[in-house]
């Protein structure tokens, strides 16, 4: 058994917005997505993690916490050189915010 993670990671300016992307580096299954929120974000920053086409944390939408920082279990089937993204929203007009999410693969 082999587990791998993929941080995503980025500050973002007021009211900026980045798609960021990776590769899946091996065949098994996204088992857990973590998120980062510092204090502050007032849930004015949004993120949602997907491969392929598929958005799947969460299912439809975005996540905005503040100060927070959840794992979520997850049961997804990736292939190795699959895409694996996460989109960030910062709808905050006044302040930057730094925020990640950790997406956990476990294969062989």
């Amino acid at each position: 058994m082999n587990t791998q993670q993929i941080v995503f990671e980025q500050t973002l300016a007021p009211l900026q917005g980045v798609r960021l992307e990776n590769v899946v580096p091996l065949d098994g299954r996204i088992v857990s997505v973590g998120f980062h929120w510092p204090k502050g974000c007032n849930a004015l920053v949004g993120m949602a993690v997907g491969h392929g086409y598929k958005q799947f944390m969460p299912t439809s939408g975005y996540l905005s916490l503040n100060d927070a920082s959840p794992v979520y279990p997850t049961n997804e089937e990736a292939k190795r050189e699959e895409t694996v993204w996460c989109n960030l929203e910062n709808h905050d007009g006044r302040e930057q915010h730094n925020v990640s999410a950790t997406v956990t693969i476990v294969g062989e």
